[in-house]
């Protein structure tokens, strides 16, 4: 981002670093609980299924986060 553009955003580079950081911390938290909601709605795999659609939207959602992490840990190790 060059400074014209900073300063029609409304802030320095440092304000901008900051707020990715703080967003990037949010990301991570939200991610956090999403797959801890995720373990908790999966059964392990001798569990009679409950509800179907609930443990698959489970697998699939932790299948997405699993992904997810891979795909930031491939960008934080190439930056």
């Amino acid at each position: 981002m060059d400074g014209s553009a900073q300063a029609a955003s409304g802030g320095s580079a440092a304000a901008v670093d900051e707020r990715v950081r703080r967003l990037e911390a949010q990301v991570d938290a939200l991610t956090e609980a999403v797959e801890v909601l995720a373990r908790g709605l999966a059964d392990g795999p001798l569990a009679e299924p409950r509800d179907r659609h609930t443990e698959e939207a489970a697998r699939r959602t932790h299948e997405l986060l699993l992904l997810a992490k891979s795909a930031a840990a491939g960008r934080s190790g190439a930056g």
